[in-house]
This record gives C-alpha cells, sequence and structure tokens, in this order.
C-alpha cells in the first residue's frame, strides 16, 4: 500500500500485526455482527504458551456462531481457554455461552470474563433484552425522537429497532462468568474500566504482545487504500444500566481522561478495535481526536446554536450545527443529549421532561464556561480503574 493511500494512524490489521512480529500470536477474525452497522465485528484470537483465548464472540444466530467456528476451525483451534468479552452487547458478548463451549463435551465451558455490571444479558437474556428495550426508546423519546406515550410494550417489542435483537444472547448460569472487576482475569491479561457506551465496557490490555483489545470505545472506519474515508468513530451512549441523563456522556469524558493517562502509563503498541478494519498504532492519536470531538461539539452549541436559538429548545434541534464523526445518525444525538442533561445538572440549563411524551426540553440560565468541556476531559482521573487478577492461576474450564 503507497503511503498517498494510507491513512497516518491506522494500518490494516495483517501488516500491523506483520510489522509487530505478531502474526500467529494473534489473529483478527472477521465475521458477521449481525447488526445493520456495523456489518461486522472483529474477533481476537490470541495463542500464548499453549492456551488460546478468544475476545468477543459476535451474537448467538446460528448462522453467526457457525461461522466464528469455522473460522476458528481453519486457525487450527480445536477449543478455547477463555472468552473475554468487553462489553454485554449482541455483537460483543452475545455468543460467548456457545463458543465457551466449543471443543469441549458437553455441560462443560470455558471461563467467560466480563465486567459484571453487564452479566444479566448473558444469564437472564430475555428480561435484560426487555428492560433494555423500554430504556432504548425512553432515551430516545429524551432526544426528543420519539413520544414516549404512543410506544406501548408491544409496539416496542415489535419494532425493527429491536425485533431483529431479541435472540441474540445464549443463556449460561452465573457460574460460568468471572468477574474481571472482581480480580478475575487471566494472569497476563488487565482490564481497564472504560464506561461511556456502555456501563460495562472495559479495555483488555495483553501485557505479553503489548496490544489492547477496546471493545466499542474506539472505533475505525473507512476502506484500505482509501485514505480519505479512513477515519474514527465516537460510538453511540446506549444509556441503559444505570446511565441516563447525563451519566454517559461523563462518563465517556472521563474515559477519555483515562485512556490518555493508560497510553501514557503502558508500552500499547496496537488497539486492535471491533469494527473497522484497521489497527491503530498511536492510540494518542485517537485521545486527541476523541477530545476535538466533545470540544467541537460543545463549541458548536454554544458559539452557533445558542445564539439562534434563545428559547426552549430539544437535544434534536441541534442537528443541523454538530459535527457527527462520521458516527451512525443516532450516535450524535446521544451525545449531545447527554452534554445538555449535565449542564443543567451544573445549573446553566433548566430542563424540563415532559410527563406524558418525556422529550426533555432546555432553556438557558446562563451561559455555560467556553472551557468548561475542555476542563472535563483533562481532568487528572486519578488512580486508573485496572483490574488484575487476584491469583496467578491460570484460567480453569468452567462446569
Amino acid at each position: 500500500m503507497s503511503e498517498q493511500s494510507r491513512h497516518p494512524l491506522m494500518i490494516p490489521f495483517d501488516e500491523a500485526l506483520a510489522a509487530l512480529g505478531l502474526t500467529g500470536h494473534l489473529d483478527v477474525l472477521a465475521v458477521p455482527s449481525g447488526y445493520p452497522s456495523p456489518k461486522y465485528i472483529n474477533l481476537v484470537l490470541r495463542r500464548h504458551e499453549g492456551l488460546t483465548y478468544l475476545f468477543e464472540t459476535s451474537a448467538a444466530r446460528p448462522d453467526i456462531t457457525a461461522e466464528v467456528e469455522g473460522q476458528l476451525a481453519g486457525h487450527g483451534v480445536t477449543r478455547l481457554d477463555a472468552v473475554l468479552v468487553t462489553h454485554c452487547h449482541g455483537d460483543h458478548g452475545g455468543g460467548a455461552g456457545h463458543l465457551a463451549g466449543y471443543g469441549r463435551d458437553d455441560g462443560t465451558r470455558a471461563p467467560i470474563y466480563l465486567h459484571s455490571s453487564g452479566y444479566r444479558f448473558i444469564t437472564q437474556p430475555g428480561p435484560a433484552f426487555l428492560q433494555e428495550t423500554y430504556e432504548i426508546f425512553l432515551s430516545r423519546a429524551h432526544w426528543g425522537l420519539f413520544d414516549y406515550s404512543a410506544l406501548s410494550p408491544e409496539r416496542m417489542i415489535a419494532h425493527p429497532l429491536r425485533k431483529q435483537y431479541e435472540d441474540y444472547f445464549a443463556r449460561v448460569p452465573k457460574s460460568a462468568l468471572r468477574f474481571v472487576d472482581h480480580g478475575q482475569l487471566p494472569a497476563d491479561i488487565v482490564a481497564l474500566h472504560t464506561p461511556g457506551h456502555s456501563n460495562d465496557c472495559v479495555l483488555y490490555y495483553d501485557q505479553v504482545h503489548g496490544v489492547a483489545i477496546p471493545g466499542d470505545t474506539i472505533i475505525c472506519t473507512g476502506m484500505p487504500g482509501e485514505a480519505s474515508t479512513q477515519g474514527y468513530v465516537i460510538p453511540i451512549f446506549t444509556t441503559v444500566g444505570g446511565q441516563v441523563y447525563s451519566m454517559a456522556y461523563e462518563r465517556y469524558l472521563r474515559t477519555i481522561s483515562v485512556l490518555r493517562q493508560c497510553f501514557l502509563k503502558y508500552p500499547v503498541r496496537a488497539v486492535l478495535p471491533p469494527h473497522g478494519r484497521f489497527a491503530v498504532t498511536r492510540p494518542l492519536e485517537w485521545v486527541a481526536f476523541a477530545t476535538a470531538y466533545f470540544e467541537g461539539l460543545y463549541r458548536a452549541f454554544r458559539e452557533q446554536f445558542l445564539p439562534a436559538h434563545p428559547g426552549p429548545f430539544q437535544a434534536r434541534d441541534l442537528n443541523p450545527y454538530i459535527p457527527t464523526a462520521g458516527a451512525h445518525p443516532i450516535s450524535t444525538p446521544s451525545h449531545v443529549g447527554g452534554m445538555l442533561c449535565l449542564l443543567a445538572d451544573e445549573g446553566w440549563l433548566d430542563m424540563t421532561e415532559d410527563p406524558r411524551t418525556r422529550n426533555l426540553t432546555f432553556t438557558v440560565s446562563e451561559p455555560p464556561p467556553a472551557d468548561y468541556v475542555t476542563r472535563l476531559i483533562e481532568a487528572d482521573p486519578g488512580t486508573l480503574p485496572i483490574h488484575r487478577a487476584s491469583t496467578g492461576a491460570a484460567p480453569a474450564a468452567a462446569s
């Protein structure tokens, strides 16, 4: 690939792994996600000292499970010693229950590692999916995209936005799970808590190979050979699992500062995002991008939108004024909604919630300071939320 066609910060996975001498130790398996967008997810296969780990699983849909198992077999994998999930969304953890049993006798499985705040999607996927459905439509009502009172439970469940994901998780008992925030990790892997996209997001850092698997916190887009199409994407804030109103936004901004400190402290040679076709070889450049995005969003709100909208407004009214960062159209409203709610928390905006539609409406109490978002992102995060194995034991099969 010519230098003219290469993005300066991202390299195709196979080239990056080869340049780092990791070919055969780490492989990236692109499989269908089961989602309309992004259509594929990158699973990371790690083989070291006789142990085989799989990071991410995609959904439990039978055709996807068969695709993953076929790719594992094609790489000579006969069984897995650990399955590590960055967060419990269907394209990341849905198939964990199936794949943990890959190559094993019925009733036995490899341990499944994840953060404890999201495990109910795996142990009780039906009720968890129902609750998530209500919360997803509620968040969109907050942004002014839906009238919540017009959506009966039956309409929400049957809505195309949700219906297609109803059976994306394979149910497994809690005894199969290992909670990284409880110190349950393979000895050579650490987990960094990175909430925002969802509350249970973690980044896994492979200490042996110097590679990070970030979940949806860091996403790439674009086509190899077409540098103009290549870039980063800020994920949607799913605002479920205790992240309503301003919480997801504030946590993601803190995650940016946490990742800055992490990338300064640890020798991360490459980040392998779950979506896109590229490894990130200079992760601090992603920090600069994310910082500029949220500063730009805030600046557009404060300097362009507010002067033209002195009266009440909703999050959706900002759409013509704000950058999208190449994101899915629903992502940026989640960023804007969280930002407005946080400004209301600080007292610079007044916020009311219609009890019927659940739409949020804002008015300005006093102009927010120009450097507010910059100060949030640049704040010292203190002790990094890093989780390590509490014992040096290698992963054993879960019963």
